[in-house]
């Protein structure tokens, strides 16, 4: 099962966002290639930082949380909160190259954080671990680099 926290995995991820162009349309949604990175450094953000207000349930952490980190692919289309819209109150892109950097630099933070280290919350799947986060951050970068056609 691929993860950040699995040093290969991580390169071949890293390897794909530096093939990333500034001029890569995106096959679905409104973000452009620069938002994108915004968004992702925004999110590899939260298991250390809260920025978004929880709006968990039972269904999104016992059901949910488990179907999307181990068995399905992140659907395309899904409506995040305003606060990690890139359109709406999400963090600003700073430009392509400082969020590219931002983003590796967030890519092994996020893959490296010790087994015991005390996540912040999901705001949507609830309590995570490391492994958790490696995990969903994996697949949610996959998701977008896919987007843009990396």
């Amino acid at each position: 099962m691929k993860s950040l926290r699995d040093e290969t995995c991580r390169n071949e991820m890293i390897e794909r966002i530096n093939s990333l162009s500034p001029s890569a349309g995106a096959a679905w949604g409104k973000m452009n290639v620069e938002q994108m990175l915004s968004h992702l450094v925004q999110s590899n953000d939260l298991p250390f930082h809260e920025t978004v207000p929880d709006r968990s349930s039972f269904l999104s952490t016992k059901l949910l949380k488990p179907l999307v980190l181990y068995v399905v692919p992140v659907p395309k289309e899904v409506k995040t909160a305003p606060q990690m819209d890139q359109q709406q109150e999400g963090r600003k892109a700073l430009g392509f190259e400082v969020d590219r950097a931002n983003l590796i630099e967030s890519i092994n933070a996020v893959g490296t954080l010790p087994l015991d280290h005390k996540c912040l919350s999901h705001p949507f799947f609830g309590k995570m671990n490391a492994k958790q986060w490696a995990r969903l951050a994996y697949k949610h970068i996959d998701h977008h680099l896919r987007q843009f056609g990396v």
